[in-house]
């Protein structure tokens, strides 16, 4: 909800969290968002490249401008106009860049590579760093003048670990997508595949997750996946065993089984039945059934 109502401000954004949470993602949302959508959209790593890379690759050049500038190139400043330029890793750019940087923030203006030409542009800036900001400029590692300058509006994007309600949303929806990808039929998840899911910490946050769930997909034969599909990752928990032998009769266990299976599946699915159903992999109305066998549902 904030992130939509900040891509209608078509101001600065700066989206600080730990790698892999999505900041990409969410800059792509807000340029959609935004009334820049129907223009370009730019996404520069800075920790990727050289200086004089990074340079040229955001100021363009002119022919002859150095060695192998075989034609003129305009940068990105100048084919993000109209539209957003997404600076990943910004901390990362070294202090000449900074101030480059700083001086087309403030003026709206800049010179290709081998050129005395000044140039205009008006771009959408959006910027994202796994490194608390404040903390580099403390350092003396960042600019404080381009820090205040990006730093108008700020998004926290939190750690996956923080997300649990999220976890097995987003495990469903890379399931599907890998599915499809790859032609099977895998899931769905069973209650102790997802209690692995819910427990881990996914130090690598949303994109371990994608990768995790594509790795599954990929060497599963298809079917129903459980705990002995998702270990040995390496950054997975084992479950306790001990803690689930339970000295329960087989009809009682089995249906302590089903009442905490229902309960956590729709506390997942913020009690949508249908979502629920979906997930499980169980037709809705049979679901519904046993969901109304615990009360968990009332009446439709």
């Amino acid at each position: 909800g904030q992130a939509r109502q900040v891509a209608n401000l078509d101001t600065t954004v700066l989206l600080e969290g730990e790698s892999g949470t999505g900041k990409d993602v969410l800059a792509r949302l807000i340029h959609a968002w935004s009334t820049r959508a129907d223009e370009p959209f730019l996404e520069v790593n800075c920790g990727g490249l050289a200086e004089s890379l990074l340079e040229s690759l955001l100021f363009g050049h002119e022919k002859g401008a150095f060695t192998g500038a075989v034609q003129a190139s305009p940068g990105y400043f100048e084919r993000a106009h109209g539209g957003s330029l997404f600076l990943d890793e910004i901390a990362d750019m070294s202090p000449k860049l900074q101030s480059s940087l700083l001086h087309v923030l403030q003026s709206r203006q800049f010179t290709r590579i081998g050129s005395t030409q000044s140039r205009s542009t008006d771009f959408r800036l959006i910027c994202a760093t796994n490194r608390q900001l404040s903390g580099e400029v403390a350092a003396g590692r960042f600019r404080e003048d381009l820090f205040y300058r990006i730093n108008v509006v700020a998004l926290q994007l939190p750690p996956l670990r923080d997300r649990k309600a999220d976890v097995i949303r987003l495990a469903v929806h890379f399931l599907e997508s890998f599915n499809a990808k790859f032609g099977k039929t895998c899931g769905p998840f069973t209650p102790a595949a997802i209690s692995l899911l819910e427990t881990s910490q996914w130090p690598g946050n949303v994109r371990q997750l994608k990768h995790f769930i594509e790795r599954v997909v990929a060497l599963h034969p298809g079917g129903v996946i459980d705990v002995i599909h998702l270990v040995p990752p390496g950054d997975l928990p084992v479950p306790n065993t001990a803690e689930q032998a339970l000295p329960l009769a087989y009809q009682d266990a089995r249906a302590e089984f089903e009442k905490d299976y229902l309960r956590r599946l729709l506390d997942t699915a913020g009690g949508n039945v249908s979502e629920a159903a979906r997930i499980s992999g169980i037709p809705r109305q049979n679901f519904y059934v046993r969901a109304k066998r615990w009360g968990f549902v009332m009446d439709q």
